[in-house]
This record gives structure tokens, sequence and C-alpha cells, in this order.
């Protein structure tokens, strides 16, 4: 752990985010996005002169309050709005940011097929945490903001764009189809999320709730190989938690060059296409299944109770790992359940000893991500009183 932590803390809020709507258009072959950043803020307090909002390497065009253009200056990194009108507390503020973006860094990922790589396919994704929606539109970025969203997207008609929440509206213009979503619960902005393939659906359910699984034509059997325990998974965790899963449907979307194993965006997983099992490997291969329902706990600890900040990550992570545990025990039972929890703690005790030491909670660090280890996952899950009756025992 370098010399270079230092503390973290929130920003002070300037108002309450209420709702974020996002009006993309794709350009896949170019990789640009352009599009508007609609954000309803409420503000905490009168006066307020300047919003400051996170965006790197955009191009912003214009910013709006209303229909009435505002002078903004903006560095690469960061937005200042200078309102014409000052806050007043109880009056909304109604931003629209015109905005363009060209292949990003990070946040926005296209893929697409390359010499090495010629069967690769054209694809567009995104991942937010931690702090990496800034890259892809204009936020307060950071997890104590929950709002309400939409995302409107327009793609080429042959492909297919999956996002948070419930698809309302789809409508052909042309050659292209507009993919309208709705996020009717507030989640933080690392939690949207939009991805963009040629997918095949394939479709479960639980309690009559969609449960949708994303892959490639042709990896379809896959799908069900690797994801076909979801809707067991999700009747086991309501009940383990005592609450209904809470969203409207839960999708699974296995992307190709993925940078983590998965994502939990609210009800809208992004998973590595890398967990995609064939016959033989499931039938003795149960990390994919592990992936899966680490990745759906989150849904409860992480989506549905939200972190306020960074340093309180092992409050869904750790959860999520010890619901690792708590799935073992039910489909394989006690004894594989206690050492698949023996190996938790091997991984946890291995980076104490030679790696490094850390408290499981602090805001001294370089970057929100490098608190991500066994500190957070192994040690974090590990902290909860295991019993194979359930949380708490």
């Amino acid at each position: 752990m370098s010399w270079r932590r230092r503390p973290h803390y929130n920003p002070d809020r300037p108002g309450q985010v209420e709702h974020i709507f996002l009006d993309l258009a794709l350009d896949m072959a170019a990789k640009t996005c352009q599009g508007v950043c609609y954000i309803h803020l409420n503000p905490v307090r009168s006066g307020l002169k300047t919003l400051i909002l996170d965006a790197v390497d955009l191009n912003i065009e214009r910013v709006k309050v209303g229909r009435t253009v505002q002078p903004f200056d903006y560095d690469g990194q960061l937005l200042h709005i200078h309102l014409k009108q000052p806050s007043q507390v109880g009056k909304g503020i109604k931003l629209a940011i015109a905005y363009a973006l060209s292949n990003p860094q990070r946040g926005l990922y296209f893929i697409q097929p390359d010499p090495d790589h010629p069967d690769k396919p054209i694809q567009v994704w995104t991942q937010g945490e931690d702090e990496d929606s800034r890259f892809w539109f204009p936020c307060f970025d950071y997890p104590g903001q929950l709002a309400t969203s939409e995302i409107r997207v327009r793609v080429p008609q042959d492909y297919r764009a999956i996002s948070n929440g419930e698809l309302i509206e789809t409508t052909r213009v042309g050659k292209d189809t507009i993919y309208h979503w709705s996020q009717q619960q507030v989640h933080p902005t690392y939690l949207m999320t939009l991805a963009v393939g040629k997918f095949a659906e394939v479709r479960d359910e639980w309690q009559g709730k969609p449960v949708l699984y994303y892959v490639e034509k042709g990896r379809e059997a896959e799908a069900h190989l690797t994801m076909g325990k979801t809707p067991r998974m999700i009747e086991f965790f309501s009940q383990q938690y005592g609450m209904p899963y809470p969203y409207p449907k839960y999708a699974q979307v296995c992307v190709d060059d993925f940078i983590f194993g998965g994502m939990e965006n609210t009800s809208t997983t992004l998973l590595t296409d890398r967990c995609l099992l064939d016959e033989r490997a499931a039938l003795d291969n149960r990390s994919s299944e592990s992936l899966v329902a680490h990745e759906l706990a989150h849904q409860w600890f992480g989506d549905l109770v939200v972190i306020k900040h960074w340093s309180h990550a092992w409050i869904k992570e750790g959860m999520a790992s010890y619901s690792e545990v708590m799935w073992t025990d039910h489909e394989y039972g006690p004894e594989d359940a206690a050492y698949y929890r023996l190996q938790e703690a091997r991984h946890y005790f291995n980076e104490d000893s030679h790696r490094y030491r850390r408290p499981v909670v602090t805001h001294v660090y370089r970057h929100a991500i490098e608190l991500y280890d066994r500190h957070l996952y192994e040690k974090g899950g590990l902290c909860l009183p295991y019993d194979s009756r359930g949380i708490g025992g």
C-alpha cells in the first residue's frame, strides 16, 4: 500500500439528485457516442451559484437549465456550471448537458474485431465501479447519491441494447432501433449500465418476473449450463434475506473482454463470457456458479442496501462472498460449505501475512478500487457469523 494514500470523503452535496436520463446515439464503428444527459436536482440550500459535476474527457457542447443556456468551465475532469439564477430550496434544477465522447479510456468500452482477433464480436458495454461512470456521462459520481434513471439509446437495427429496469419502448427509425429503459428504484451512478451487441436472449422466470440470459448467438446451451440455477438462487436468497427479489427483472449479460468477473448493475448484471461452460466443464466447475450467486446476492446487498462511501464496501462485497458460502451449503451440503469458507480464510490470511494488513473499514487509500482486495471480500465475508441455517444462525 503506497505512501501516497490519503483520506477520502464524499464531496459536499449541492442537492439530491432525483433522476438521471441519458438520451444517446452510438456510432459503434467510429467508437463514438453523442447525446444529452438530463439531471433533476433538488438543492439542499439556497444561494448556490455553481454546480460541480464529474466528467472526464468529454466534449461538453452545451449546458441548459430549463430552456436557458448556462455558462460553464470544463478542464477535462470537472464540469463547473455557473448558474444564472442561484439555487432556491424547494425549486428543482433541471440540467440538460449536451455532450459527446470518442473511444473513452474507461467507463464505456467499444469491442471490435482486430487483426489478431478477427472473430471478436462487435459490442459496447459499460463498467461504472468504482468511479468510472464519469467517463461516459456527466454526473455526481459517488455512491451516496441515489436517483431513478432512464437510458434511451439508438443503435443499429440488428443490435440489442440492454439496461437497468424495464424496457418501456422500442422504436424503429430507418436502419436503427431506439431502446428506452427505465429504472424506477433509486440507485447510484456506478450501477447504471448499458450493453449492446448481437445477443441471443434466453428466457427464464421467477414468480412471474423475467430472468434473462444474454449471450452470443450459438451459445444458448452454455447460457443454460452456466446460469440455469438463477431462478432457484433468487428463491433461496429471497427466503434467506427475508426480502423478495426487488426489481422487475433480472438479466445477466455475458460480454467479451470484460475487465472483471462480473458487475452487479441494478437488475442487469454483466458477466465475462469466459464464465460460460460447455457440457464437460459444467460437470466439475463450480466457479461460474459461485460467480452467478455472488453477483445475484449484490442485488440485495449493494443495490438495494447501498453503501454511502467506498470505505464501507465490505458490507456489499463481504455479504456477497458470504452468500457464496450460503449457496454452497444449500446446494452441496455443510461439509462443502465449510471447506469453501476455509479456502476463503486461506486467501485472506495469505494477503494479510505476505502482502499487507489494513483495517476492513478505511477511508485512507489512493483510489477506491484498491480497496477491492482479500480484506474486503474474503475477510468481509468471514466477519459474518456462519450457520447452515442462514444469516446469523
